[in-house]
Order: structure tokens, then C-alpha cells, then sequence
């Protein structure tokens, strides 16, 4: 009775090599692999760069060889029960198929002072399969002649080759285009794909397929610590497996959408993947079904989820250790499980470990451990075309069950080779470019050290420990007034040369240290103290801001400048000429700047403006700033020649107040003038 209810039914095998992300696998190579497949936003190596983001190729300078060789195992079972008469028959078969290697081989160059960095690499994204030895306890791998599948094996391999141009367009944004060529081939045993005969599927066919598409990306770097990534790997359209016999079928590498986050800080490195893979738009995955001769139209799944996640640790030198995580969707609709079998290898959850180890600048040797379980059993009824109706399109039988759960286990290591030369001290500078080969240092100072960050090399640096100032050989100044510290006798407060980088508050001549009166201008035969009432204006010394001279109370013992002589500053100020469009003084100007300022010289403590006006001629804004830089330069001049600061101020005006018609050269020039008068 068994044997009845099982001869017509043919099992779909879908032979691909199903593997973590649906039929690809989650990563590429040991590192990305470790990192559990994320590198959109954090390219660790040149292969999970180039898988994921080719963008992010930037990040890399010289030529670099990455060659990975993995061996993956899935252990799937595969479960199936019918109904008889004395009751449901089940049984349960685990494939016997070994271990299958996966290779990754990478190469990407670019010069250190280059935008442009270059890529090819050679992947085996997908490529292993199931063999479910026959069996008389399982119904669905009972002998073809008793109504089973017999053994049921399948093979597939799907190889990428990838050509990859990354540009760096700034400092912390880059884009990257990627052209790739696929080639896949596929083992059935038997061959749903093609029309039963009365024996059954036939058994034992193969065929290859060539396919292209491309892959774009962007890569933004912040510089302090946090990236961005996203990709768009475009469908894979390939061209039609012939089985022969008239067995023909396309199936295509879906689109893939990635965005991703990273992370690094001190001796962390970590990352964050988001994919959307489109299997619901790809050909061979989004139909489903039966055609009318009893093959399979497609294996009808719906796009997944993937969110893959890693941490890298740098703590022991030469030796980071990984951590990745993957979890996935499930693209297989319970409903229709039966034509997914056996594509056993639907993992939900992956764990990885992995570390490098650095023997050399030049020569690095990765290592990756993978175990992953699905969630759980997948599982659907058993099809058979012959109960097709209209209220049972797919041809359920009642009451049967076909399941598949596995678990899967992939060891890999890689080598890592950095091209182009030896370097000893690990600087990026090769060896027979360096000045300083075994002490690590910077390329603009072609390999040599500089130890404080100051931008001067150590063997030019008066003080290599202690960043400063190019002015002084690399020694600091830490009260800015032009004295290196270790030359300074007083270094936090800014002085004089006279005395060795100590103040003189009072301007007296006499330093603060020996000033009996620091903050009062006096004789230097008087320990910097002034007389009772030098000038004899009325006013003490030690209110007196002018001792010497005799001025005015109110103005605190200082003149007061009289009308008189700001109209005489007034007219020689507007002889004060500027080259053209500049604030630079015209020769025959210094002239007249030099009577003012010895105009200016007895009148240090009262207050003054400089007004910069200009004509009409041009934008307002160049002519407001163009005016204040003149006043700020005749502002300076005087201040350079002994006029207190804190008395004189600058203001440019631009065209505002002209006092001739714009509208004349004559005029015009007129109103191009520096004025200088009392200030409030």
C-alpha cells in the first residue's frame, strides 16, 4: 500500500548549493567570515571589501594578495512521513556529503598617493551540496522502483569574478564600481527540471551556466572612530542550463541591497550589516509549481533578512581576535517546502570565532571556525501533480509531511601578503625608501619620527618630547612671548627680551621681580617706584598714568589731545595712501604716518578712532571689509610705534559716509580716506 501511495510522486530537487544566506554564503574569506560576514561600513580585508562594498577598496594603499581556502560541511536530515492504511510511514535520512572546499583569492593595488585604488578578485560564493544515501525506512528516499527518490544527490558551484575600481573623492567619502562575472554549474540526481518518464526524473545530469552584473557602492569615513556604508549588488541574469533532451532552465543570483555601520576605537573594530536579498524578483525563484508535463516551474521564495554583526579585538599584540554573529530570514514558505527539497541548508543562526596572526608588515595568517543551526524543522506536505484540482492547485496529499532541519560547520584559513618590499619598522614606508628603517615614522618625513606631533622630525627638534613651534626648532612657548620655555627664566608669563622673557607690567625698564611698584610706571634709580609727582600736573605719581608729562586730572594726569592738533592729525591722515585694492601703505604714506605717530606720541592715554572710508565703487561687503583692513593696518602702524592698544580702535565704514559725489572721479577720490579723531 505504501508503494502505491509513493509511485507517482517525484520529489522537486532543487540542487543548489545552499548555504547561509539562502543559496550564498554569508561571507568571503577568513576575515569577513569571523566578522560574521559585516563589512559594508568596516573593511577589515581587501575580499569582504570587495564582496560587499567595493567602495571601501579605498581604504587600502599598495599592493595587497588575499588567498583564502575553507572547507564547509552541512549535516542536513531530511524527514518525510505518507499515510497508509495502517497508519502514517515516516522515516529520516542525514546526507553523507563530506567536506567541500571553498576558495577565495583576492588582489588590490593602489599608490599611497592615489584616489583611485584597483581590485580583482575570484570567489566561490556558493558550492557545495546533499547526498541522501537511498534508504528502506525513509519514504522518500525508498528505491525509484518502489515509488522513491533512491539516493538523492545534488552539486552546485557558483564562482564570481569581480573587477573593482574604488575612488576616494575626499578625505572621508568614497564611491566604487564593481563589473562582475559569474559561472555556475549544477549536478542533479534525479533532475526534477525536466518531464518524468514512466521510470521516474532522469538521473545524473549537469549543466553550467555564464551570467553578469555589477555592484555599486559608497563608503563615508568621519575620521573619529564611526562609518557608513551601502551597496547595491544588481540581479546576476545568466544564461539557460542546457540539460539536454530539451531540459532547459535559467536561475540568477538575486539582487542584493547592504547597508552597514562600523566602528573603531583604540583596540575595538566593530560592525554592523543590514542585507535585503530579492529572491521574490529573481528568475528560478520567484515562480513556482507545476508546468503541465510534471516538471517544476520554480521554487517560489520570498526575499529574506540578514543582520550580520562583528567585534574585533586588538589586545594582544599581533594577535586580534573576532567574534561574528549572522542571523537570516527563512525565504522558504512552509507551504511550499516540498519544492526546496532537499535545500536542507537554511541556517538561522551562525557563530563564528576567528583570529590573525601577524608574523610581519608583509605576511599575515587568518583563521575562522563556523557553526551554524536552523531554526527549527522546515516543513510542508508532500506534493503529487496527479491530485491537481481546483481547490488543490499544488496537488497536496493529505496528511503527508516532508521536513528538513541541519546544522553546518565550516574551518578556514587564509594568508594574507602585503607586495612591493620589505618594512622593518611597519611604517608604510618600505625599506629601501626609509631614513629611518627600524624605528617607525612618517611618510613626509620619508619613514623618520616625529615623537611630539609638533610637524617637525625628531632630528631637526630642539625639543623632540615636547611639541612647539617651527620658529624655535621645535621648542615650546608656552606664554607666547617669542622665548623657547627652557630659555625663558619666567616661561608662564610673557616678557621681555631685555629680560630674559620676564615682564616689565609698567613699561618702567625695570623688571616685575625687582619693581618695588610692578604696576606703576617709576624710575629705574627708584626701584621702578615713581616720585611723589614727577610732571607737576597735580596728580600723585601712583595716580598719575602720565608721571613725566603734565596733563590733565581728569584724564588721569595725561594730555589731553587740544582740537587743534586732532585737525592737524585729521589733515595728515587723509594724505595716507593705500595700493590699489590692498591695505598695503604706499611709500611716500610712512611719511606721514611717522608725524602722526610723533604727534600721537604725547597723547598715549587718550583715546582714539581710526575711520576707514572708501567711494561707492563695487560691492558693499568688499568695501566694508577692504576699509577695515586699512584702518586695522593704520591701527597697527601706530600700535608698532608705542601707541597703547587698548586706546585706539578701528572701524571700516565702507562707502557709508562719503563726503564727495560718487559720481565723480574727483569725488570718488575724496571719500577714499582714513580719518582719525576722539574717541569716546
Amino acid at each position: 500500500m505504501v508503494n502505491k501511495f509513493l509511485k507517482l510522486v517525484f520529489l522537486l530537487i532543487t540542487t543548489v548549493a545552499f548555504s547561509q544566506v539562502g543559496h550564498l554564503m554569508q561571507g568571503v574569506g577568513a576575515v569577513n567570515m569571523s566578522m560574521g560576514g559585516a563589512a559594508t561600513a568596516q573593511p577589515l580585508d581587501i575580499s569582504g571589501a570587495m564582496q560587499w562594498n567595493p567602495a571601501s577598496l579605498s581604504v587600502f594603499s599598495g599592493p595587497k594578495l588575499k588567498f583564502d581556502l575553507g572547507m564547509f560541511k552541512g549535516t542536513p536530515t531530511l524527514y518525510s512521513t505518507v499515510p497508509t492504511p495502517n497508519g502514517p510511514f515516516s522515516g529520516e535520512t542525514e546526507s553523507e556529503l563530506g567536506y567541500q572546499p571553498m576558495p577565495a583569492l583576492a588582489f588590490a593595488w593602489g599608490k599611497e598617493d592615489s584616489k583611485h585604488t584597483f581590485g580583482i578578485s575570484a570567489f566561490g560564493v556558493s558550492g557545495f551540496g546533499v547526498d541522501f544515501p537511498e534508504s528502506n525506512t525513509n519514504p522518500i528516499n525508498f528505491p525509484q522502483n518502489m515509488g522513491g527518490f533512491g539516493n538523492l544527490k545534488s552539486a552546485y558551484m557558483l564562482l564570481q569574478i569581480g573587477f573593482t575600481w574604488a575612488y576616494e573623492v575626499s578625505d572621508k567619502f568614497s564611491i566604487g564600481f564593481q563589473p562582475v562575472f559569474n559561472y555556475e554549474s549544477l549536478e542533479l540526481s534525479p533532475n526534477p527540471l525536466a518531464s518524468p518518464t514512466a521510470t521516474g526524473y532522469p538521473t545524473n545530469e549537469s549543466a553550467t551556466a555564464l551570467g553578469f552584473g555589477g555592484q555599486v557602492g559608497l563608503f563615508y569615513d568621519s575620521q573619529n572612530g564611526f562609518k557608513m556604508g551601502a551597496s547595491y549588488k544588481t540581479p546576476q541574469k545568466f544564461s539557460e542550463m542546457d540539460f539536454g533532451n530539451g531540459t532547459k532552465f535559467q536561475m540568477d543570483y538575486p539582487a542584493i541591497y547592504s547597508v552597514g555601520l562600523g566602528y573603531s576605537k583604540g583596540i575595538i573594530d566593530f560592525a554592523l550589516d543590514y542585507r535585503y536579498v530579492d529572491y521574490e524578483s529573481t528568475e528560478g525563484f520567484e515562480k513556482t509549481g507545476w508546468t503541465q508535463t510534471a516538471s517544476i516551474r520554480g521554487f517560489g521564495w520570498q526575499s529574506m533578512s540578514v543582520v550580520s554583526t562583528g567585534l574585533q579585538l586588538k589586545a594582544i599584540n599581533k594577535l586580534p581576535l573576532r567574534f561574528g554573529y549572522t542571523y537570516s530570514t527563512n525565504p522558504i514558505q512552509d507551504e511550499l517546502t516540498f519544492f526546496s527539497t532537499p535545500a536542507t541548508a537554511i541556517i538561522a543562526h551562525a557563530f563564528q570565532f576567528g583570529f590573525s596572526y601577524e608574523f610581519s608588515d608583509a605576511f599575515v595568517f587568518d583563521a575562522v571556525y563556523h557553526y551554524g543551526i536552523s531554526d527549527g524543522k522546515t516543513s510542508g506536505e508532500l506534493f503529487n501533480p496527479l491530485l491537481i484540482s481546483t481547490n488543490n492547485p499544488l496537488g497536496k496529499i493529505p496528511g503527508s509531511e516532508v521536513a528538513y532541519d541541519m546544522n553546518t560547520q565550516l574551518f578556514m584559513i587564509g594568508l594574507q601578503f602585503k607586495l612591493g618590499g620589505k618594512d622593518t619598522d611597519g611604517d608604510g614606508v618600505k625599506d629601501k625608501e626609509d631614513a629611518c628603517p627600524e624605528i617607525a615614522g612618517l611618510p613626509e618625513f620619508n619613514g623618520c619620527p616625529d615623537s611630539d606631533g609638533d610637524g617637525i622630525e625628531d632630528a631637526k627638534d630642539a625639543c623632540p618630547d615636547e611639541a612647539g613651534l617651527a620658529a624655535l626648532n621645535g621648542c615650546p612657548d608656552s606664554d607666547g612671548d617669542g622665548f623657547a620655555d627652557k630659555e625663558d627664566l619666567c616661561p608662564n608669563i610673557a616678557g621681555l627680551e631685555q629680560f630674559n622673557g620676564c615682564p616689565d607690567s609698567d613699561g618702567d625698564g625695570v623688571m616685575d621681580s625687582k619693581d618695588d611698584c610692578p604696576n606703576e610706571a617709576g624710575l629705574i634709580e627708584n626701584k621702578g617706584c615713581p616720585l611723589a609727582d614727577s610732571d607737576g600736573d597735580g596728580v600723585a605719581d601712583k595716580h598719575d598714568n602720565c608721571p613725566n608729562i603734565a596733563g590733565s586730572a581728569e584724564n588721569y594726569g595725561c594730555l589731553v589731545i587740544p582740537e587743534e592738533v586732532i585737525q592737524k592729525v585729521k589733515e595728515l591722515a587723509r594724505a595716507i595712501y593705500f595700493k590699489t585694492g590692498k591695505d598695503a601703505f604706499t611709500n611716500e604714506t610712512e611719511i606721514r604716518l611717522e608725524k602722526i605717530s610723533k604727534i600721537l606720541a604725547n597723547f598715549t592715554n587718550s583715546k582714539v578712532r581710526v575711520e576707514g572710508h572708501t567711494d561707492s565703487t563695487g560691492s558693499d561687503k568688499v568695501n566694508t571689509k577692504l576699509s577695515q583692513s586699512r584702518a586695522d593696518a593704520v591701527r597697527k602702524y601706530f600700535i608698532d610705534n608705542g601707541f597703547p592698544e587698548e586706546n585706539m580702535r578701528a572701524i571700516g565704514y565702507g562707502s557709508l559716509n562719503p563726503i564727495g559725489d560718487n559720481k565723480t572721479s574727483k569725488g570718488r577720490q575724496a571719500n577714499r580716506r582714513v580719518e582719525i579723531v576722539k574717541d569716546e
